[in-house]
């Protein structure tokens, strides 16, 4: 990207000694969207995997750069494959497998990518196919700083659609104005794009910086909604992390101050992106995950807890519907109707979460039917809550026999666990026999 090119280059080079090829409508569903570009520093390796390991709500990386260069596609200076990026693709399947969307970044200020694909798409698309199939990709984001038409850009977004279906993500990363009628870097017109493509788009990660905008305050943003193109729920608030990465860095508090009041202004409000990781304040290189925790409290009302669960992988006993699912219950929110919930008429009715590695438990809150809008008669009457570090062996943790609330917590203590179980007994105050569990959430 044009901010990355200008600034990161210039600092890797002196501080690193190489330059990079470039650079739900709840407050706990918004994106924590971090950019990883930089794999090493001073020929250490630099995981993303601590983004998890310390549940700061992250919901999407985005690795790269991808370029589709003449005679190769090379992930910055080097083939994808190279051994140098072993250990970062297992850490980013196992970031996925803990319920984080792993998208490849490709283009930005190192040109070519765009152009060929746009004048010799029947070459150089299947290698850009290749890569998200070789390395289970969840999406792509578009970083298109050169010139390519809108039947180019149409023409990939359809492809990818195709192939890859509607679940996977297509997200493009143009500077801010270009969103609200002003500058672009990119060729083609966003507006047009989001107008004839946007069923196909999911979001957008918009450049407030680098001389592109500001995320000091609302203003930027607002111009991008008062036009009446782009959903905030689409639209990405995309900043510097490290006030070396490129100019317009805003600081930590400022920043969350801003963050919280698009959240009361956009109810919707899409999220954050981070450019970039590795050396993303507060904790600078020693603790660059930290970044990822400070947005996902700021889009949280300044203080709230992770939710330990949200989003992460649920089963559970046979559905009452295929809407229904265990996913529901873990999806961060209790107010999208009926439907909002997982149901189960099992005769052993049960859902299971699978935090994506062992943490620290310390709480753990469910909400019942009543918590949906259902009546209080269908709440949970009696349950046991379950605990595990393997998935097999299991230590009871809550038992509960005669419960009315709407919303049960449940404090634990010294508990480590990956897998959470919630074993229904008595599905509601009644005879009524199917389960309405609408969420479970776990905090340290």
């Amino acid at each position: 990207m044009l901010r990355k090119a200008i600034a990161v280059a210039a600092v890797l080079a002196a501080a690193l000694g190489a330059t990079p090829a470039h650079a739900s409508t709840t407050a706990d569903s918004k994106r924590v969207v971090v950019y990883y570009q930089t794999q090493y520093v001073n020929g250490v390796y630099v995981s993303p995997k601590a983004l998890t390991d310390n549940n700061t709500g992250v919901t999407n990386v985005l690795v790269g750069a991808i370029h589709l260069d003449e005679n190769a596609v090379h992930l910055n200076d080097d083939p994808p494959e190279s051994a140098k990026f072993t250990q970062m693709w297992a850490d980013l399947h196992a970031m996925q497998a803990a319920g984080v969307k792993v998208s490849a970044f490709v283009g930005g200020a190192a040109q070519g990518s765009f152009q060929r694909l746009d004048t010799q798409f029947d070459t150089y698309y299947p290698r850009l196919k290749n890569l998200v199939t070789t390395y289970g990709l969840d999406g792509l984001d578009l970083d298109v700083e050169e010139n390519m038409s809108q039947a180019g850009i149409n023409r990939l977004v359809d492809q990818l659609t195709t192939d890859f279906g509607t679940g996977f993500i297509i997200t493009l990363a143009p500077v801010a104005p270009a969103l609200s009628g002003g500058g672009n870097l990119s060729g083609f017109n966003y507006e047009t794009l989001e107008r004839d493509k946007g069923s196909k788009i999911d979001f957008y990660n918009a450049q407030f910086y680098c001389g592109w905008g500001s995320m000091a305050n609302t203003t930027g943003y607002d111009a991008i909604i008062n036009r009446g193109v782009f959903a905030a729920s689409k639209v990405v608030a995309g900043v510097v992390t490290n006030s070396a990465n490129c100019s317009g860095y805003v600081p930590l508090a400022t920043l969350k101050s801003t963050l919280g009041s698009l959240v009361a202004k956009y109810p919707a409000f899409g999220g954050v992106d981070g450019w970039e990781y590795f050396n993303s304040d507060p904790g600078g290189t020693a603790a660059p995950w930290q970044w990822a925790r400070e947005m996902t409290s700021a889009m949280a009302g300044s203080t709230g807890p992770v939710n330990l669960a949200l989003n992460k992988a649920a089963s559970g006993s046979a559905s009452c519907n295929s809407s229904e699912t265990p996913a529901k219950a873990v999806n961060g929110s209790v107010a999208g109707g009926n439907s909002d919930k997982f149901c189960s008429l099992a005769s052993s009715k049960f859902l299971q979460v699978d935090l994506g590695s062992a943490v620290s438990v310390g709480s753990v809150e469910i909400s019942h039917a009543s918590a949906g809008g259902e009546s209080a008669a269908y709440n949970t009457r009696a349950y046991t809550l379950q605990t595990s570090s393997n998935g097999s062996t299991w230590t009871t943790r809550a038992t509960v026999t005669a419960n009315t609330a709407a919303v049960t917590t449940h404090t634990l203590s010294g508990v480590t666990a990956r897998y959470l179980r919630l074993n229904i007994t008595t599905p509601t105050q009644g005879t009524d026999p199917a389960a309405r569990i609408y969420e479970l959430k776990a905090f340290a």
